[in-house]
C-alpha cells in the first residue's frame, strides 16, 4: 500500500508532458534516472513511431503469409484464452479440438527403439530375444542364450530347446522340464534379458507415416504413439493391424480412453502394417454436458452416443432447450428436439452439432465479515442482497459502507485503460526536449512514478450499495451479480488514513464530526511541497471527493462542509507549480479516478 500511495503522491505533479515539444534525442542523465524497463519501453515506443511514419511512404509488402500460419496463431490464441478463463467452458468445442488429439500431443523424434516396462508372461519369443538361464542345486551355472534363427536356444550340456513362438511362461516351463530330464536336484530359473527389435510400417492417415523400429513388446498403440497418432484426417476409431495381408485386429481408441477397455492386445511383429483409416463423422456437443467437445462417431452410431462420450448431461441442463444443427442439401438447419430419447433413433452425420440448453447460474464469491464466507452458485438475476442473505448476513463487526464489489469485466476495462495510460506517458516522455531536464530529486520522483504506473494492478471495483435495509426497501439500488463477481465486506475501521505531502504519513483514530484539517494538524501539518488548494478524500465506498473551491473532476465540496467516515483516506498532492512540466487535465482526471477506486478498495480492508 505504501508503494501505491507513493505512486499517487507523485502522479499529481507529472501526469503528461506537453505534446507541443518536438521530439529530440533524450538527455542521458534523464534516461539513467528511469527504471531499465521504462527506458526500454520509451526507446521502443519512439522507434515504433518513427517506423510508422516511414511506413506511410513504403510500397506494399512483398511478403506473403505462410500457408495455415494465421490459422495456427489464432488457434493457439484461443487455447491460451481458454486457459486464462476468458472463454466459457461450454465454448470448448469452438476450438475445434477433437477428443483424443491431446493423447498424441507428443511424438518420438527418432526411429530407434524406445524403452518399455517389464514384460509379462504372454510375451512371445522369437529370433533376436536373449534369455538368461541360471542353474541352482547340485549343479550351479549361468548361461546367456540368444534365440537363434531356427527358433532355438542351445543350453550347454543339454542341447537345443525350441522356444520361438512360445509365450515367455511356456518357454520357461519347457526349458525347466528339459533341464530336469538331464540333471537331478537342479532347478532352472529363466529370465528375458534382452528383447528383439522389430520393424513395422505405419500408413494411412497417420501424423507421420513411414517405417519404424520398435521392440518386440510393442502394441498397436505404441506404434501410433511414436508416429504422432492419427492426423487431422485420421480416425481414432478404426486403426487396423494388418499381418500377411489380413486385418487381425482393429483398435478403437475411444473404447480405451472413454470406456476403459483395452482395444489393442496383439503384440506387433516385424513386417506388420498399422493402417489408420480416414476419420468418420465428427460431431460436436456443447451446453449442459459434463465434457463438451468434438467427438468422432462411426456412421452406424446414433447421436445418443455423443452424449455418452461427453459423460452425459449435468444438473444445469434445461431439457426444454435441445437442438440439433445439421448441414443438409447445402443448407444449415436448426432442428428442435423435444426429448433426448429422440437421439436414440437418429444416426449421426458429419459436422452435426448438439446443443443442450443450460439454466443460467452465476458462480460468485463473498468474503470478509459475513457469517458464512465462500463461493456460491446463485440464480440469474440475483443481486448483492441475495448473496449476503445466503451467506448468513453480516457479522457484528461488519462495515457495509466499505463493501467492495469486484467485477471481472470492469477489471479488464481498467487494465486496458491502465496500459493506455502507461503508453501515453511513454509517448509524452519521447517529446521531452533535451534542454528540459528535471532536477535530481524530481527525476527520482518521476522514475518511481512511471514504474508504479507500469506495475500497478488494475482494480475491478464497482460502486455499490451494501446496506441491507436500503436494498430491501428499494430493490432498484441492488446490483445484479455476474459470473465471477466477488464481494468483500471489511470489518469496521476506527481510523483515518493520511498520505501525500504531509509531515507524518499514516493513520489516526477517527473522531466523529472532525474535519480533514483536524487530522492534518494531528499529523504535523502540510509539507513544504503540499498543494493545499487541492486535497482529495477517498471514502470507504470508493467515492472520491476533491476539497476545493474550484471546479473539480469528481464531486465538488467545500472544505468546511467535508464529511469524513471511518476508513476514509485523505491525500495531499504535491504542488505541481514547483515542477517544470505542464499537467494535462484530462490525464489528471483519468489517473485520479482509477487510483481513487484502487486506493479506496485497499483502505477498507483490515490490516
Amino acid at each position: 500500500m505504501k508503494h501505491t500511495i507513493f505512486y499517487l503522491s507523485f502522479i499529481l505533479f507529472f501526469i503528461t508532458l506537453s505534446s507541443s515539444v518536438k521530439a529530440q534525442d533524450f538527455d542521458e542523465d534523464f534516461l539513467k534516472s528511469l527504471p531499465e524497463e521504462v527506458q526500454s519501453d520509451l526507446m521502443k515506443r519512439k522507434s515504433d513511431k518513427e517506423e510508422l511514419e516511414e511506413d506511410r511512404y513504403r510500397r506494399p509488402s512483398s511478403y506473403i503469409e505462410k500457408k495455415n500460419s494465421r490459422k495456427k496463431i489464432e488457434q493457439l490464441q484461443k487455447e491460451l484464452d481458454l486457459l486464462r478463463g476468458e472463454l466459457l467452458e461450454t465454448e470448448y468445442d469452438k476450438l475445434d479440438i477433437r477428443f483424443g488429439s491431446e493423447i498424441f500431443s507428443l511424438m518420438q523424434t527418432t526411429l530407434m527403439p524406445f524403452n518399455e516396462p517389464n514384460f509379462d508372461g504372454e510375451y512371445v519369443l522369437d529370433y533376436g530375444d536373449v534369455l538368461e538361464i541360471q542353474l541352482v542345486g547340485q549343479k550351479t551355472d549361468s548361461h546367456i542364450l540368444p534365440v537363434k534363427r531356427d527358433g532355438s536356444v542351445s543350453i550347454p550340456g543339454v542341447g537345443k530347446v525350441f522356444v520361438s513362438g512360445l509365450s515367455l511362461d511356456n518357454a520357461v516351463n519347457t526349458i525347466s522340464k528339459k533341464i530336469e530330464s538331464f540333471y537331478t536336484a537342479v532347478e532352472a530359473y529363466t529370465t528375458l534379458v534382452s528383447v528383439r527389435d522389430i520393424q513395422v510400417i505405419i500408413a494411412g492417415n497417420a501424423f507421420s507415416p513411414g517405417p519404424y523400429t520398435l521392440n518386440g513388446n510393442s502394441t498397436l498403440f505404441h506404434a501410433l504413439a511414436i508416429s504422432g497418432g492419427p492426423s487431422e484426417d485420421g480416425s481414432f476409431r478404426q486403426i487396423d493391424l494388418v499381418r500377411g495381408g489380413k486385418v487381425i485386429e482393429t483398435a478403437d481408441f475411444y473404447e480405451t480412453f472413454i470406456n476403459g477397455a483395452s482395444s489393442f492386445s496383439s503384440r506387433l511383429r516385424s513386417g506388420d502394417l498399422v493402417f489408420v483409416r480416414p476419420v468418420s463423422n465428427l460431431v460436436s456437443i456443447s451446453g449442459a454436458v459434463k465434457r463438451p467437445g468434438t467427438y468422432e462417431l462411426r456412421p452406424d452410431e446414433n447421436l445418443s452416443t455423443v452424449i455418452s462420450f461427453a459423460n452425459g448431461i449435468n444438473n444445469k441442463a434445461d431439457l426444454s432447450q435441445i437442438s440439433l444443427i445439421r448441414i443438409s442439401d447445402g443448407m444449415v438447419s436448426n432442428i428442435p428436439v423435444k426429448s433426448l430419447s429422440e437421439f436414440n433413433n437418429m444416426l449421426s452425420e458429419d459436422n452435426d452439432k448438439l446443443v443442450i440448453g443450460s439454466y443460467s447460474y452465476r458462480s460468485v464469491e463473498i468474503e470478509g465479515a459475513v457469517k458464512n464466507p465462500g463461493k456460491y452458485l446463485i440464480n440469474e438475476g440475483a443481486g448483492i442482497y441475495d448473496l449476503v442473505i445466503i451467506a448468513g448476513g453480516y457479522t457484528n463487526t461488519a462495515y457495509p459502507f466499505g463493501g467492495v464489489l469486484e467485477n471481472n469485466q470492469t477489471k479488464k476495462i481498467n487494465e486496458k485503460a491502465g496500459q493506455k495510460l502507461y503508453e501515453s506517458f511513454i509517448d509524452e516522455l519521447s517529446n521531452i526536449s533535451s534542454n528540459v531536464v528535471p532536477q535530481q530529486g524530481e527525476m527520482s520522483f518521476l522514475a518511481e512514478l512511471i514504474n508504479e504506473i507500469k506495475n500497478t494492478k488494475p482494480s475491478g471495483r464497482v460502486s455499490a450499495e451494501f446496506d441491507l435495509e436500503k436494498l430491501k426497501n428499494d430493490p432498484s439500488l441492488d446490483i445484479l451479480l455476474q459470473d465471477g463477481d466477488k464481494i468483500i465486506i471489511p470489518e469496521f475501521l476506527d481510523h483515518i488514513y493520511i498520505f501525500g505531502e504531509i509531515n507524518t504519513e499514516g493513520t489516526i483514530r477517527y473522531k466523529e464530526g472532525a474535519d480533514f484539517k483536524y487530522y492534518i494538524d494531528k499529523k504535523g501539518g502540510y509539507s513544504p511541497y503540499a498543494n493545499k488548494k487541492n486535497v482529495y478524500v477517498l471514502h470507504p465506498n470508493g467515492e472520491t471527493t476533491q476539497v476545493t473551491d474550484n471546479k473539480n473532476i469528481f464531486m465538488r465540496q467545500r472544505k468546511d462542509n467535508m464529511i469524513l467516515y471511518p476508513g476514509s483516506v485523505i491525500f495531499i498532492p504535491r504542488e505541481t507549480a514547483k515542477v517544470p512540466f505542464s499537467v494535462a487535465a484530462q490525464a489528471y482526471a483519468s489517473i485520479l479516478g482509477n487510483i481513487g477506486v484502487s486506493l479506496a478498495s485497499v483502505s477498507v480492508l483490515k490490516d
